[in-house]
């Protein structure tokens, strides 16, 4: 591997932002319809698309990034790697217990389930399990996963865009179930706080 230059980085920025924000740009509200029209989907059907797309899309920026000595080696070294292991197991339970929570709502998060069924998938708001602690917890989870690894020069520019795209993206979320969920979700809203500690 060969020294890693400034520009290496600012390339690396740039593949990673771009990344980042096509991913956001697919979930934007009138291109997604607009593609779901055109492909005559459902929202779980176009869900199901966009993360084979999103899995497939992100291979050559990890990729890129490896090659610069970004995402490896991932463990830190002692005597961290304890509270290392602690976050990252406390990164999955959110994360599975989320999971969980959004199959009992009805929602299949990545669309296959209901990707074949006619019409629309039933949208409800899910405020129980973990949700009834954290508005967001499967960005919570991913923010902790993105600062809990080692991080050499590339990790550090790939986790401050990572932590940019998932602020970003917490607050485009909040904004599309205001609109969808009305007063329900300002309810809940001041009642769960967006993550531990800030409402």
């Amino acid at each position: 591997m060969h020294t890693v230059s400034a520009a290496d980085l600012t390339l690396l920025a740039l593949v990673w932002a771009g990344w980042c924000g096509l991913h956001s740009l697919l979930l934007v509200d009138g291109l997604r319809g607009r593609l779901q029209a055109l492909l005559g989907f459902n929202s779980a059907r176009y869900r199901l698309l966009y993360s084979v797309f999103s899995l497939v899309s992100i291979y050559p920026v990890v990729q890129y990034s490896k090659a610069l000595g970004g995402i490896r080696p991932f463990f830190w070294p002692q005597p961290w790697l304890w509270p290392q292991l602690i976050l990252l197991a406390l990164a999955l339970f959110i994360l599975l217990w989320a999971g969980l929570d959004f199959s009992k709502g009805g929602f299949d998060l990545m669309g296959f389930k209901q990707a074949f069924k006619k019409g629309e998938p039933p949208h409800e708001l899910i405020s129980a399990g973990v949700y009834a602690h954290l508005r967001h917890p499967m960005h919570f989870a991913a923010l902790i996963v993105v600062w809990a690894r080692t991080l050499c020069p590339a990790d550090v520019v790939i986790s401050l865009l990572l932590t940019v795209y998932l602020v970003l993206g917490t607050w485009h979320e909040e904004a599309r179930l205001r609109r969808q969920f009305g007063e329900e979700y300002r309810v809940y809203a001041r009642r769960v706080p967006l993550v531990p500690f800030l409402k």
